[in-house]
């Protein structure tokens, strides 16, 4: 090897690192970047949890659930089985929900009271309605090739540094406008406040206590979510109990076999 091509070589190995170096530089500037990343890192698939859930209205009345659930997608149909465990009136309770891209998804809902099922369409009401309000489901289903973003500079919530991010999605109807707040150096979202059409602030969801989750190659979980729905005065406080990954679900898991109505 000459003395030049020795050179060469070694000019090439330091341009090398010097744009690696500057790779997460270059990041920090990209909300897109920042968002996927944070999204990315969460567990959506293949895994059983359980949840209880705690309500106070603006009267301060207070409404306790609590759910097992299980999550898996099969190709791009994504599966959601929730069982109800609380209250006691309500237990057994089944409700499966179908989802695919760009088209309106399926609740199936099981009483053991009647031992029927129900059919209807998961509108945002009805999805309300059966207690899915599991917002960070929805938000790792968005088609983030249809999102706007933009970057509001850092901001500290909670004595964290966090990268504040301006998204929105008006793809559909029922679009999206949010600041989300994403902490420097781990990337956990620890906060969402989400905007009407008006501009104003519908409610502000703190997400804390993250659990990296055993086999799923650093997967996390926020086990507490509090969330403050602004229109209504309410207050949602919803803690993880129990999370763990299951690459052996099966679409068989998630059928609803009793007669429908």
């Amino acid at each position: 090897m000459t003395i030049l091509s020795s050179y060469k070589q070694i000019r090439s190995i330091l341009i090398l690192l010097l744009i690696a170096l500057n790779l997460p530089g270059l990041a920090q500037d990209d909300p897109k970047a920042i968002f996927t990343r944070a999204l990315d890192q969460m567990m959506t698939d293949q895994m059983e949890l359980s949840m209880d859930i705690a309500t106070t209205d603006d009267r301060g009345r207070v409404k306790e659930k609590a759910y097992d659930i299980l999550m898996k997608k099969f190709g791009e149909v994504e599966k959601t089985r929730m069982v109800m465990q609380k209250p006691e009136r309500a237990k057994g309770i089944k409700v499966v929900i179908t989802s695919t891209p760009g088209e309106t998804g399926v609740i199936e809902v099981f009483t053991p009271a009647n031992g029927k099922t129900r059919k209807m369409k998961a509108t945002p009401a009805n999805m309300d309605q059966v207690g899915s309000n599991l917002i960070l489901s929805s938000l790792t289903s968005l088609v983030r090739e249809g999102l706007s973003y933009g970057m509001g500079g850092m901001q500290e919530v909670d004595g964290k540094n966090c990268y504040s991010l301006e998204i929105s999605d008006h793809s559909g109807s029922n679009g999206m406008n949010g600041k989300f707040l994403v902490e420097e150096g781990t990337y956990h979202l620890v906060r969402i406040e989400l905007f009407n059409d008006k501009g104003a602030s519908s409610s502000i969801t703190k997400l804390s206590n993250f659990k990296t989750i055993a086999g799923t190659n650093g997967k996390i979980q926020a086990m507490k979510i509090d969330t403050e729905d602004l229109d209504d005065n309410s207050q949602t406080r919803m803690q993880v109990t129990h999370i763990a990954h299951r690459p052996d679900l099966k679409e068989e898991d998630f059928l609803i076999q009793e007669s429908t109505e």
